[in-house]
């Protein structure tokens, strides 16, 4: 049996430009109060693009764990933009290609626990070059890798990035399998 949480009051603590965060008090099933502290977050994309049997990948510095991670293009979704024209957007300013074939694959929340952060996954293949710039606040690198070689990375833990994880992971059981 799944019980739910009735929010009594919700008080927003701070407005940010990709996040709130708001605490809500709620009333359990039974009939205690607790306290969720909840981080409203734009939505995102995270696309598995794949050129000549190769994933592409972006290496990038990431402050919040402080460290460079692997991870796949990905992006948020702006105001008046469907996730569709975000993912194509995001691969043209991450890694420098377009995409003839983007197949959308599913929706996923990255933490349930504490924020509404959906994240939309694709597969962007058919690529062809085209550029946009990248983001002014954005210092990446390119690198690509054939599926082996990728899901080695993650089994050697040196693929962390978790939506990173999930797609190739995805991507690898759902149209690569009957490959091998």
């Amino acid at each position: 049996m799944t019980y739910e949480e009735n929010t009594i009051k919700s008080e927003m603590v701070y407005e940010g430009r990709i996040l709130n965060l708001r605490i809500d008090t709620v009333e359990l099933p039974n009939r205690k109060y607790s306290k969720r502290e909840i981080v409203e977050h734009n939505n995102a994309v995270a696309i598995i693009a794949i050129k000549d049997n190769r994933i592409f990948f972006i290496k990038q510095y990431r402050k919040a764990v402080n460290k460079v991670l692997l991870e796949i293009p990905a992006g948020l979704i702006d105001a008046n933009e469907s996730p569709r024209e975000a993912a194509l957007r995001e691969l043209q300013e991450e890694i420098g290609y377009g995409a003839n074939k983007l197949e959308f694959l599913f929706d996923g929340y990255s933490s349930p626990g504490f924020t509404d952060e959906k994240t939309s996954y694709f597969l962007a293949q058919d690529l062809f070059e085209s550029k946009l710039e990248a983001d002014d606040d954005e210092y990446l690198e390119v690198l690509d890798f054939d599926i082996d070689e990728a899901l080695k990375m993650i089994d050697d833990g040196e693929i962390e990035d978790t939506k990173t994880i999930t797609g190739i992971l995805y991507v690898y059981r759902k149209f690569m399998t009957n490959d091998k």
